[in-house]
């Protein structure tokens, strides 16, 4: 199947989801093609919440859970930030206008770093504003878990 941007425009948003996971599949075989189509349509792949098998929260993810991103939160942490403000930058860049508040994203986003966090042995230590320039208005503030 030709894959062209009147037929994903054509496409439902759960249509395009299940096309782009078919073609991570099949990247040698034509998928980065498709992906790099869906990525540079700016169409959503959902019409509702983020999905734990959706492409945006998979990146998500990636990003968060990357050696980089572990860095980042951690580095806002000990600034006294949220730990998410560390991140976001980094999702901004790769997701672009794909990470936003209307899904839910930002919550998605939140909640993948409070896994990472408490698996680096934190606790939450309350809420705070995002940085001026943030898509996300406020995140959780972390510390250092205590040992009893």
């Amino acid at each position: 199947m030709n894959i062209t941007i009147e037929k994903l425009k054509m496409m439902t948003p759960e249509q395009r989801a299940q096309l782009y996971e078919n073609a991570r599949k099949m990247l040698e075989r034509g998928g980065q093609e498709v992906i790099a189509l869906i990525d540079s349509s700016g169409l959503p792949l959902r019409s509702g919440g983020i999905t734990f098998s959706d492409p945006v929260h998979i990146r998500m993810e990636e990003i968060i859970w990357s050696s980089e991103g572990k860095k980042a939160v951690i580095r806002a942490t000990e600034d006294g930030m949220p730990a998410l403000a560390g991140v976001e930058p980094m999702i901004v860049e790769d997701l672009g206008d794909r990470y936003h508040p209307h899904d839910l994203g930002t919550v998605d986003a939140g909640s993948i770093v409070g896994e990472l966090m408490h698996h680096l042995g934190y606790e939450k230590s309350g809420r705070a504003n995002m940085p001026e320039g943030s898509v996300a208005k406020t995140a959780a503030l972390w510390k250092p878990r205590t040992r009893k």
